[in-house]
């Protein structure tokens, strides 16, 4: 296993020096603020990235916007989202990306009403339908990210909050580049960290990194909420898991105290199994 980072909120590039210095190895480039919206990665800034990327002895990863709906029940608004992706893949595919990590998606309705789960995860397949073989043939996979469940009562039903969805998504899609980058954080609010890596063990690209105190979705450095990291970790190399762990907090000095306390734990776990 090995200690990354989630680069945001300042553009890509501030972060290649950072990596270096906390001692990460990967850097995965969330999309969602202005320094980084999509349309401003254009060709030579791409190269660039990649030079500077691979200079430094690092690989990377794209994360769409965590608002982007793969799962929109209006077909037009959903054609949009998939062109979104498209764009996307072909930047990751210039920049020698590993994979890019999209949200699910979520339906929007009464939250009493079974169909608007179901409705939301045909359209996330039909979505899914159109990306996977655009994929395969710039050879970088699409990796799908578990969230939180919805709070009780919200009226936004977000999908993949379960290990049994998770399964069922992934049990329909035959190619093989439909990964998961799979968030401890959520899964712990979820309840079934266990079950989501059972699930997900074969497809597992990536992890993103991040402490709660059980119930909410608060991105709290590792170490400073109930998450017993050190158990994580040996569930992931119980499970074969030997790539990427990207830490996914927001301020600077919490992602340097994030690596610090990963790479420790790394070194702790890996160096009682040898």
């Amino acid at each position: 296993m090995r200690p990354g980072l989630v680069a945001f909120p300042k553009p890509p590039e501030e972060y290649i020096a950072f990596a270096v210095q906390h001692g990460a190895s990967h850097l995965e480039i969330d999309l969602f603020g202005p320094d980084q919206w999509l349309e401003r990665f254009h060709s030579a800034r791409v190269r660039e990235l990649r030079r500077l990327v691979q200079q430094a002895g690092l690989t990377c990863s794209f994360h769409t916007p965590y608002v982007l709906n793969l799962a929109d029940y209006l077909p037009y608004i959903r054609a949009r989202a998939v062109e979104y992706v498209t764009h996307l893949l072909r930047i990751a595919g210039e920049a020698d990306a590993l994979w890019v990590t999209v949200h699910p998606g979520y339906g929007i309705g009464i939250p009493t009403l079974d169909w608007v789960r179901s409705k939301a995860l045909d359209s996330l397949r039909r979505s899914l339908d159109f990306l996977l073989p655009f994929a395969e043939k710039l050879k970088v996979p699409l990796a799908l990210e578990n969230v939180s469940p919805s709070p009780p009562g919200s009226e936004i039903i977000f999908l993949l909050d379960s290990p049994e969805e998770m399964a069922q998504v992934l049990n329909k899609a035959s190619s093989p580049y439909l990964k998961v980058c799979l968030d401890v954080g959520h899964a712990v609010v979820s309840g079934d960290l266990r079950e989501f890596l059972r699930v997900c063990k074969d497809r597992l690209v990536g992890a993103h990194i991040h402490d709660n105190d059980g119930k909410d979705d608060l991105h709290l450095v590792p170490g400073q909420g109930v998450i017993n990291w050190q158990q994580v970790l040996s569930e992931f190399l119980n499970a074969g898991f030997n790539g990427v762990l990207n830490i996914e907090v927001y301020d600077d000095t919490d992602k340097a105290k994030g690596l610090c306390f990963l790479k420790r734990l790394i070194g702790e776990i890996t160096g009682s199994i040898s």
